[in-house]
């Protein structure tokens, strides 16, 4: 019996050391992709498409592998994204000089960014066929939010 009490408890350490893991990993690279994407999305121009299929694969090979807390794990990822993304995009403020862009960049990008996570990830802990209905969801809000901003 003790021997099943210390086996259960060494699964829960090592389970609760991999969520930590998996947290740090989405939590840097909720700070990162945004910078890294940058030239990318100058070069193809369609950042919606960019940046909701880096979401995809970021959902797909890190946040589907996390043992729970995913959807928590989703929404911080979204906001470090849309939070990392909007303070790069205060140079451009700041050459334009206008300033009221900085609330409406943190305002409505970061819950957009949040949402479209989600998007991406809630169909998929239903079926993970629908990753794929997720992600086109997901591209649809980011162009709509463009086309509304």
């Amino acid at each position: 019996m003790e021997y099943m009490l210390r086996k259960s408890n060494s699964i829960e350490a090592s389970e609760q050391f991999n969520l930590a893991i998996s947290f740090i990993f989405v939590f840097l690279v909720g700070l990162i992709l945004p910078i890294v994407l940058i030239p990318v999305v100058k070069i193809t121009g369609y950042s919606e498409v960019v940046e909701e299929i880096s979401k995809f694969l970021v959902v797909l090979f890190l946040i589907l592998k996390m043992p729970r807390f995913k959807i928590l794990a989703a929404i911080v990822f979204g906001f470090l994204f849309g939070f990392s993304e909007s303070v790069f995009y205060l140079t451009n403020v700041f050459q334009i000089g206008d300033y009221s862009l900085i609330i409406q960049r943190f305002l409505f990008t970061i819950p957009m960014h949040i949402i479209t996570t989600l998007a991406i990830l809630l169909p998929t802990l239903l079926n993970k066929k629908l990753i794929i209905f997720g992600l086109l969801a997901s591209i649809l809000i980011h162009i709509l939010f463009n086309f509304l901003i």
